[in-house]
């Protein structure tokens, strides 16, 4: 689903059909997008934003790549901060060995687009756009309240789908501890 159509949905969910340019719904769609699906993908670990890199070697540590929004694991560094776009170890915290990062990438925000099998991520998505360019287009503050928790209550069931999808797999649950066991 690209920004087209989820902005086409938005604005239906807030009684406008028109999607076209110089129309207030069209520039409040252009005005909310980004920082609405950015807002979305920060509250969840989502599968589909998650990118794993090796960081390259700065003066003052480790550079984050542009698109990270959130780190989500940091690898090869004890203790460490984030210091805007550079990971800094602390002093004992080095470890040698690559540091790699697994982050949510913004990339599909900045794209506009959202992969076929994340419906429901989707669904939110539209919803909180709604919510957030009602104002510009009808100002109905129900309506608005109306679009929130619909807009919560998807995304709710998108975060659990996710993370049951992200966490399945075909292995028995004791494969890895039969495997390690001690025999005599």
């Amino acid at each position: 689903m690209d920004k087209s159509e989820v902005c086409q949905m938005a604005l239906h969910e807030v009684g406008e059909h028109d999607y076209v340019t110089g129309t207030p719904g069209y520039d409040a769609c252009e005005l909310y997008f980004r920082q609405t699906f950015l807002f979305l993908l920060k509250r969840h670990d989502w599968s589909f934003a998650r990118k794993r890199v090796s960081l390259a070697k700065v003066d003052a540590g480790w550079a984050l790549p542009e698109d990270c929004l959130s780190i989500v694991e940091l690898s090869g560094l004890r203790r460490w901060r984030k210091y805007g776009a550079v990971i800094v170890p602390e002093v004992d915290g080095l470890v040698s060995g690559e540091v790699c990062v697994i982050y949510t990438s913004s990339e599909h925000a900045a794209m506009g687009y959202i992969p076929d099998d994340m419906p429901d991520f989707a669904q939110a998505l539209i919803y909180h756009l709604a919510a957030s360019i009602i104002g510009c287009v009808s100002g109905n503050e129900m309506k608005r309240q109306e679009l929130l928790e619909k807009a919560e209550g998807v995304l709710r069931e998108a975060m659990l789908m996710d993370a049951k999808q992200d966490a399945s797999n075909d292995q028995h649950p004791l494969d890895l501890i039969m495997e390690n066991s001690i025999t005599a």
